[in-house]
């Protein structure tokens, strides 16, 4: 899931005309609101341990194949974000990274933190979860692994 997320936007900077988002492909940068009337599953937030400034959604584009939205949460002032990604995919591709410790709710969690940014995965209730931290534009992990755990904990 993070190559997913790391792969960001392109944006086409030979055109001066204004750009409709309706006619954009994914993923547009929307509001949580409008990600949710969009999104078939419940889009469930973590408790954010920072002030966060700036919130916003991304719907990702995966060829009609599954729905998948990104939560971004930052402090612009403190260069910390904590990201969310949420999807339906029906893939049963064995997770990578290190396998840790269980959520409150029972569901298996996977270390795929890097020297970057700090992330955990994990499947429950036919969805599939990433949470990523990072800071100083995601140059250097945020929060060590455990800290990860207890915000997926907060998930409402």
């Amino acid at each position: 899931m993070i190559p997913l997320f790391l792969s960001g936007c392109i944006q086409n900077s030979e055109s001066n005309q204004p750009i409709n988002t309706s006619d954009l492909e994914s993923p547009v940068i929307i509001s949580v609101e409008e990600a949710e009337a969009k999104i078939p599953f419940e889009i469930k937030q973590p408790s954010v341990p920072f002030h966060v400034t700036q919130q916003s959604a991304r719907i990702l584009d995966t060829n009609g194949e599954f729905d998948a939205i990104e939560i971004t949460y930052a402090n612009d002032d403190e260069g910390m974000n904590l990201i969310i990604m949420i999807t339906n995919s029906q893939i049963d591709t064995p997770p990578t990274g290190k396998k840790s410790l269980k959520l409150t709710n029972g569901s298996q969690t996977w270390d795929q933190g890097n020297e970057h940014v700090s992330a955990i995965y994990w499947r429950n209730e036919g969805l599939t979860y990433s949470l990523i931290s990072g800071k100083n534009n995601n140059l250097e992990p945020l929060y060590d692994y455990q800290t990860l755990i207890d915000i997926a904990n907060t998930l409402n």
